[in-house]
């Protein structure tokens, strides 16, 4: 494979609860949907950006950020990837996901949730 970039940064809102796993060999592997909603001035500053965005986290990060609450703010910082298959001699292409390398809590809708790094 070719060394190319794949970076991605997305700011939101944590929608509904984590969803929390230990894998068969024992990785823990967290799946949360993070929500963004903004306007931009480019390229048109009525176009709304609306995406609902799939985040994987694994490892050490997963279990420190199992206490996420729906409603939280984070800032997600990682590598998107998409699921590929192929299917009667056809290339199929699943959604969308970010793979997180670091997340941070920036706020939350309830007063009792501190900011802090998960990482």
């Amino acid at each position: 494979m070719l060394p190319f970039t794949n970076q991605a940064v997305l700011e939101g809102s944590v929608l509904k609860p984590v969803e929390y796993r230990v894998t068969a060999t024992g990785r823990p592997v967290l799946f949360l949907e993070l929500e963004h909603l903004s306007q931009h001035p480019d390229p048109d500053p009525s176009l709304r950006m609306e995406v609902c965005m799939p985040v994987m986290v694994m490892g050490e990060l997963a279990d420190q950020c199992r206490s996420l609450l729906p409603g939280m703010v984070l800032r997600v910082t990682g590598r998107l990837n998409q699921k590929r298959w192929v299917k009667e001699d056809k290339v199929r292409w699943g959604r969308h996901e970010l793979v997180a390398i670091d997340v941070v809590i920036l706020d939350s809708q309830e007063e009792n949730h501190p900011k802090v790094d998960c990482l």
